[in-house]
């Protein structure tokens, strides 16, 4: 299997990032890395997804930059293979072991799992962060462009581009989103970390 490891930043990727995907057990699959720099979070994964287009890959892992994946990523994202798969991470500016993956009822995108209450098997979500994100590349194929872009609600909110990837891939072409609880990553710019 052909797997592209791409980072989206807008400036670097923290070192200790760059050491996991580097110890990475990439198991017997062609790996190959990359990065793309000096483009929002949104247009940086686009640009990935064209990537893995062109280069006739069969998934991309997206891994943030200030994000520390487990050693045996791939091997158990890939263990029983979906077309959508995410690492567990904690949720933006929390201190108490929320993830950014929101339950399936959850319907403003804001009831998300908690790491003491996560179930042990993979899980479908209704949306979730990309901190981690093994995608087959043949759901770029199947969907329409832009995949990634931020959505400006009326009253001002902002959905960020990786839970409109998940809400519009899931809610208008039927791609379900999973999660992967054995997939526990750190994330080096968040208050809490999984232990």
């Amino acid at each position: 299997m052909k797997i592209l490891i791409a980072v989206p930043t807008f400036e670097t990727i923290t070192p200790e990032c760059f050491k996991a995907i580097y110890d990475l057990d990439k198991g017997e699959h062609q790996v190959d890395f990359d990065f793309i720099k000096g483009y929002d979070c949104a247009e940086a994964r686009n640009r990935i997804a064209e990537l893995a287009l062109a280069g006739c890959y069969d998934y991309v892992l997206m891994v943030d930059s200030d994000t520390i994946i487990p050693r045996d990523t791939l091997t158990t994202m890939l263990e029983d293979p979906v077309r959508i798969c995410l690492g567990v991470c904690p949720k933006k500016n929390t201190k108490d072991g929320q993830t950014a993956l929101c339950k399936m009822e959850s319907r403003y995108f804001n009831d998300c799992w908690y790491y003491h209450e996560l179930p042990e098997e993979r899980f479908e979500v209704k949306v979730g962060g990309f901190a981690c994100a093994l995608i087959d590349v043949t759901v770029f194929r199947d969907t329409p462009k832009p995949w990634f872009r931020y959505a400006v609600f009326d009253d001002g909110s902002i959905m960020s581009e990786d839970f409109y990837f998940c809400n519009n891939v899931s809610a208008w072409y039927g791609i379900p989103v999973y999660a992967d609880p054995r997939v526990k990553c750190g994330h080096l710019a968040r208050y809490f970390q999984y232990e």
